[in-house]
């Protein structure tokens, strides 16, 4: 290796280092909104506040905004790269942070939601682009676990006990305004400091470099981008990871995002500051998950498995509260906080998707994953909110209405991974 090819590596090192230090903080503004539902949801609740289902609303419109989004998004990534995807989208989330904060009614605070969705819908897809094209193949996936879990666990800590501090002492106007104006600087800053490949990249493959299997083709046109984003759909060996990625987040965004704070509140009789905390603990538990799913996907010898063992320990944890919803407080918290470390497997799951999908489409697969799992909570978002009200309605207790929640998760965890149990773990054992 020569002296100017070293010199190209560290500069190259040097760079992935500052832009994902930039899609970080990025990051954590938009975890600030995903997972402020928890603390939203005890302070826009009460008597004389909204209803279970106008709550479960509200918090999962973000999220169908998201899911709508992700199959333009998935065309956008791979046409105009991430650096202009990012950048255009947060601007529009900035607007409906701006939206959501000055809100006088339900109606309002969906959309601002569905905006501040539909423009963060594609963050975590960029991240894994990015670190895709930039990092070693074999350390993309602990590139962007590092990432997502500590800018995720950041941002997920400030939509806890801080916000609700904020929230107690300045208000829902003032403090949204506040986290408009953080992100929106944040946007810019990725906009002039992302690049979306190496210069050496750009330039094409040196004439002695061997040809590869999934090498990139000359830039599609719009047409053929669309066209295909149709094919990923409709590839078969992806479809049992759609399933799987049904659940990627939507267990922890109903429980550790939405209902974990009610549920503390209601059945546990804590105080919204003595639940905010707790709801501090399961942020910090996901993206602690998050963070050692990196290093756990390089040295296990199968991705599957992987996913499959974290789904069982969330099957594992939940069904303790469903069939001892009262436990003791610090046996619901552990119970709880094993649940947030093994949720995050999206690492995972996107690594496995990479050995099925060529380069130039991985970004429409990845939003196709994106797609199904947003939609996800949604539907248990809103579901889950009907489902107390439901409770509520016919003379039940909460207690009732927290053990359907957990159910109902359970169910949809073991669904999605009976179907995702038979991937191969890699395109080879389909062939044989």
């Amino acid at each position: 290796m020569t002296d100017t090819t070293i010199e190209a590596e560290t500069d190259r090192r040097r760079l992935l280092r500052r832009m994902m230090l930039l899609l970080g903080l990025f990051f954590v503004m938009v975890q600030v909104n995903r997972s402020a539902g928890g603390v939203l949801a005890t302070y826009l609740g009460g008597p004389d506040g909204l209803s279970p289902t106008d709550i479960g609303t509200v918090m999962g419109t973000m999220f169908i905004a998201s899911a709508m989004i992700q199959l333009p998004t998935g065309i956008l990534f791979d046409w105009l790269g991430p650096r202009r995807t990012l950048s255009y989208m947060g601007a529009v989330a900035v607007a409906g942070i701006v939206i959501f904060a000055l809100a006088e009614s339900v109606l309002g605070m969906m959309v601002g939601r569905f905006a501040m969705g539909a423009g963060h819908g594609g963050v975590i897809t960029a991240i894994y682009l990015i670190a895709m094209v930039w990092a070693p193949p074999e350390r993309v996936a602990q590139s962007t676990a590092t990432v997502v879990g500590i800018a995720g666990g950041i941002g997920g800590i400030m939509a806890t006990t801080p916000l609700a501090f904020a929230l107690d002492e300045y208000g829902l106007t003032v403090s949204f305004l506040g986290i408009a104006a953080l992100t929106g600087v944040t946007t810019l800053a990725l906009f002039f400091g992302l690049r979306d490949e190496p210069a050496e990249t750009r330039a094409g493959p040196a004439a002695d470099a061997p040809p590869e299997t999934f090498a990139d083709p000359p830039r599609e046109t719009l047409g053929q981008t669309i066209a295909g984003l149709w094919t990923v759909m409709r590839m078969p060996e992806l479809r049992r990871i759609y399933a799987m990625g049904f659940c990627f987040a939507a267990p922890f965004m109903t429980i550790g995002g939405l209902w974990a704070g009610p549920y503390f509140t209601e059945v546990h009789g804590l105080d919204a500051e003595g639940a905010s905390l707790i709801l501090l603990s399961l942020i910090v538990a996901l993206h602690l998950g998050t963070f050692l799913y990196g290093p756990l996907e390089r040295r296990v010898r199968s991705r599957r498995r992987l996913i499959l063992a974290g789904v069982a320990l969330q099957v594992g944890t939940l069904s303790v509260l469903v069939l001892w919803p009262q436990a003791p407080l610090p046996l619901a918290i552990v119970l709880l906080v094993i649940f947030g470390c093994a949720a995050p497997f999206y690492v995972v799951l996107a690594a496995h998707t990479q050995m099925f999908v060529p380069k130039r489409r991985l970004g429409r697969a990845m939003t196709c994953i994106g797609l199904v799992g947003l939609t996800g909570i949604f539907i248990m978002q809103t579901g889950t909110g009907a489902l107390i009200d439901l409770v509520q309605r016919l003379g039940g207790s909460s207690l009732t209405g927290h053990r359907l929640v957990f159910f109902s998760v359970i169910l949809i965890l073991a669904f999605s991974a009976a179907i995702y149990r038979r991937q191969p773990e890699a395109p080879a054992e389909v062939e044989k």
